[in-house]
């Protein structure tokens, strides 16, 4: 395996390791059981692979992705024309909203996490323990020797302040 070639690999291996859970969910979403979403997850896998060198790097790699499986999903549906409970236009309406859906959470994460860049240390310290850390109020309070209720209190504004920058985020980047 030649260097351009291993570096293609780590790429894909890296995006697909990123993206997996996402894509079956989206696949999940599409059919009616577990086994034809596991085997149709399968499928696309091995089609992302395969294809991986019509992937546009500057593109989506979750929109690639999606788009690959929605085919799968087709393929699936007419060799097992007894099982279609949608007509395909339904389908299609539903992978598109689907996939809009995924868009807008992809941009309103992207907002948060330049929000959270913005916080005071120890506010990015709470942010932590709480949500990343998993850490319950009563345990925060207990290591920064402050009550309960004002932990709640500073989650709570920080919930209200980060909300309201999301949103700046998100009106900039759409007047943009």
């Amino acid at each position: 395996m030649d260097a351009n070639t291993h570096d293609r690999h780590d790429e894909f291996l890296r995006l697909f390791s990123q993206h997996s859970r996402r894509v079956y969910e989206f696949i999940a979403t599409l059919v009616i059981c577990a086994a034809d979403a596991e085997e149709v997850f399968q499928d696309t896998c091995v089609v992302l692979w395969k294809k991986f060198e019509s992937y546009d790097p500057e593109g989506s790699f979750y929109a690639w992705a999606c788009k690959v499986a929605y085919l799968e999903v087709l393929h699936l549906r007419r060799s097992r024309k007894r099982l279609q409970v949608m007509s395909d236009e339904v389908l299609t309406l539903l992978a598109d909203e689907l996939l809009s859906r995924s868009q807008e959470a992809g941009d309103r994460q992207r907002a948060l996490e330049e929000c959270l860049e913005k916080l005071q240390r120890s506010e990015h310290e709470l942010v932590q323990q709480r949500y990343y850390l998993q850490r319950r109020p009563k345990e925060i309070a207990a290591s920064q020797n402050a009550s309960v209720h004002s932990v709640y209190r500073s989650l709570a504004r920080l919930h209200g302040a980060l909300r309201e920058c999301v949103g700046r985020v998100m009106t900039r980047e759409e007047l943009s």
